[in-house]
């Protein structure tokens, strides 16, 4: 089994293989698709070389962007091609690469998370992502984001119908939604077993629930304001864009109430499961297994689903933690997802992949202490505490991100390289900036 970790912007993008299988999992955001990403999947193309199984483990920007690029990719080709078999000479070819031919696609579709409502919500998707965006406040910005990748699951889901791409979704599921089940946990693709881990019935519930009563509330709200801002262009006889006082009054209007949602803490905590988003906490998870090697696949979960998804399969025990080849960090290493007495120094890997650009100051510095204290000063309780391991960063502070993310990867450079050097079992690899990937052996 081998692990191929893209550069994927501040998102996650991997690609699992075994012999003739290949699993892609998430294609980041839409533009480090493009470059870093897509170029390697046409490769896979130009080869006869099809992905066996494609997942967007939740509806993030991050995540799901650059999955449906490729999804926009492969109908682009698909369109060149039937006008140039119909003798339609003029036809232009795509510029962009060709992705494989895809078999599988799990994904947990906006849709069929929120019922009859699709339909309605989709307007307003797009609205509150510009509401939000707005917003000078940056927790705000980053629901707007939240709400703009709602509208591309949309999108995704009805790309891969049978009327269009035909794409088989969540055929391992019986084509109900992708979480463990008493009968369905384990899927066996090629040499690999895949083994669900999350996401769990209550949080699909609760993200259900949670967009019902924002579809309710914000129609009226939205309204409302909208009149407001309408009345005071025409007494005031404003020349500014009618649509740029909407989103601004907008995200005036709504700052208040939602930073008032958001607990303000003095002390950073790690871990605390309360302030991880609804869409998550609704992470496709999955642990990987092939000739006695291990391969966890955590999306942006948090860590108590973590473990009780390994229990639920039998692969976590208290007393003795859980050793794992690779651990892929769950949320790009944040502060919410992970903390050190209750999963670090009960679950170690002797790889530790962290996919993040330094946005939102990810992967967090203290995150990344936590690993380390967890296999130095603050040893786990697993057997293989003391053994060495690696640190993977599939990007650094020369790769493509703004001053502040920049900023952010150099000091986790430096202290990664502090503590390599203070402890001999500690061993780092930040990518290349020129690279598309790194990969390695499992």
């Amino acid at each position: 089994m081998k692990l191929k970790v893209f550069q994927s912007g501040k998102g996650d993008s991997l690609l699992i293989t075994s012999d003739s299988v290949h699993f892609l999992v998430d294609g980041g955001v839409s533009a480090a698709y493009t470059k870093h990403v897509s170029p390697e999947l046409a490769k896979l193309r130009d080869k006869k070389i099809t992905i066996d199984l494609a997942c967007v483990s939740h509806i993030d920007d991050d995540h799901i962007g650059g999955f449906l690029k490729m999804i926009e990719d492969i109908v682009d080709w698909r369109v060149f091609e039937f006008q140039h078999a119909s003798g339609n000479n003029k036809a232009k070819k795509p510029t962009s690469f060709r992705p494989p031919e895809i078999k599988e696609i799990w994904h947990n579709a906006f849709h069929d998370v929120k019922g009859k409502n699709a339909g309605d919500i989709e307007d307003m998707l797009a609205a509150s992502a510009n509401i939000l965006s707005a917003s000078s406040v940056p927790v705000l910005q980053e629901m707007g984001e939240i709400a703009f990748s709602k509208g591309q699951a949309l999108q995704l889901s009805r790309r891969l119908k049978p009327e269009q791409l035909n794409i088989p979704l969540n055929k391992f599921f019986k084509g109900k939604l992708a979480m463990p089940q008493d009968t369905i946990t384990t899927k066996k693709l090629g040499k690999l077993k895949i083994h669900m881990i999350a996401p769990f019935q209550e949080d699909l519930t609760k993200l259900r629930n949670e967009w019902n009563v924002w579809l309710d509330e914000s129609k009226k709200q939205i309204k409302n304001i909208k009149d407001k801002v309408d009345k005071d262009a025409d007494s005031l006889g404003t020349s500014v864009n009618s649509e740029i006082g909407y989103l601004t009054a907008l995200a005036e209007e709504w700052e208040p109430t939602l930073l008032s949602q958001l607990e303000t803490a003095t002390k950073k905590v790690l871990g605390k499961r309360e302030k991880v988003t609804t869409p998550n906490l609704a992470s496709i998870m999955f642990l990987v297994e092939e000739a006695g090697k291990t391969l966890l696949m955590t999306g942006d979960g948090h860590w108590a689903d973590i473990l009780k998804g390994l229990k639920k399969i039998n692969r976590f025990d208290e007393a003795i933690g859980l050793h794992l080849d690779v651990l892929k960090v769950q949320h790009h290493g944040s502060e919410h997802n992970l903390n050190e007495e209750d999963f670090c120094k009960k679950v170690t890997a002797t790889n530790y992949v962290f996919c993040g650009n330094g946005e939102h100051e990810n992967p967090d510095v203290d995150v990344v202490k936590a690993i380390i204290n967890s296999r130095t000063s603050n040893l786990a309780i697993t057997p293989e505490a003391k053994n060495k391991f690696t640190l993977w960063f599939n990007s650094s502070s020369k790769a493509d991100s703004n001053a502040k993310a920049k900023a952010h990867m150099k000091k986790l450079e430096k202290l990664v390289a502090d503590k390599s050097n203070q402890f001999s079992n500690v061993k780092f690899k930040f990518i290349e900036p020129n690279k598309n990937f790194f990969e390695f052996t499992v």
